[in-house]
């Protein structure tokens, strides 16, 4: 994202050693945070009572977040499915970056 000028982070609930081997296997240039306690996605809204298969868990709700070049929130993507994602974020910064 470079040539937009955009910083991209990943944060989750693992620790540093799962987010290496996790950032190798699918070739990530990004950062990846290691919130091990949930503190930052606790307050972002983004940990909580989840249900897969029947079963209740505590678990990260997959969002992203667009972040403007002012430091305000533009957009918040909850429940995110990976496949055409990427895509549907990056015409979201190219909207707000022109």
């Amino acid at each position: 994202m470079t040539a937009l000028n955009v910083a991209v982070y990943g944060i989750s609930p693992d620790d540093i050693a799962s987010h290496q081997a996790f950032a190798e296997k699918h070739g990530l240039n990004f950062p990846l945070l290691a919130d091990v306690g949930h503190v930052v996605l606790e307050q972002l809204g983004f940990w909580g009572e989840r249900e897969r298969d029947g079963k209740k868990f505590m678990g990260v709700f997959r969002s992203t977040v667009l972040v403007g070049p002012d430091g305000k929130v533009e957009q918040v993507w909850n429940n995110v499915n990976f496949q055409g994602h990427a895509d549907e974020v990056l015409a979201a910064i190219q909207a707000i970056v022109k």
